[in-house]
């Protein structure tokens, strides 16, 4: 594939070659999500660099971001936690064209650094179902998660499908 620079990174609004300022704080919320912080900025570059990059450049398919940075605003319109990586510029889901989720949680679980990982909304015969979350931050912990859809319980590691039960 060849590669189109998105952005000469001298354009304000560049976070990285591939990824722009629109790209991670779109939403559908109907509230203002422009970050009033340069450390906001400075974290989605972080992101874009060490997460979305890497990955638009292994799969050498399009990467598209589902929500990026939220302010506080639109972290409540959305449900968020109150705690949200999101509202800080260090969270990202997206899913990349042509490609499983759980095949991206893989491949970013097996070669990057990351501070949290969740194959989100993911369902079990739906191979296209869900999305990836990645953060990075200054104190990256690499922890996979997996949250099936319809649970509110995340399963330790990137699953294919939810854990059973063990018989005593």
């Amino acid at each position: 594939m060849q590669t189109k620079h998105y952005c000469d990174g001298k354009l304000p609004n560049c976070i990285s070659v591939h990824f722009n300022l629109e790209d991670l704080t779109k939403t559908n919320s109907g509230v203002s999500n422009i970050p009033q912080d340069n450390s906001v900025i400075a974290n989605l570059r972080k992101v874009a660099e060490h997460i979305l990059e890497p990955v638009r450049k292994h799969f050498e398919q399009k990467v598209t971001i589902h929500s990026g940075y939220r302010s506080p605003a639109v972290n409540k319109a959305v449900g968020g936690s109150n705690n949200s990586q999101h509202s800080r510029g260090e969270a990202v889901d997206f899913r990349v064209q042509g490609h499983t989720v759980h095949e991206v949680a893989m491949w970013i679980k097996t070669n990057l650094i990351f501070d949290q990982l969740i194959l989100e909304h993911f369902l079990p015969n739906s191979p296209h179902s869900g999305w990836v979350h990645c953060s990075y931050s200054h104190n990256n912990r690499n922890h996979a998660l997996t949250k099936f859809k319809g649970s509110q319980i995340y399963h330790p590691g990137i699953l294919l499908a939810p854990p059973t039960a063990k018989v005593k």
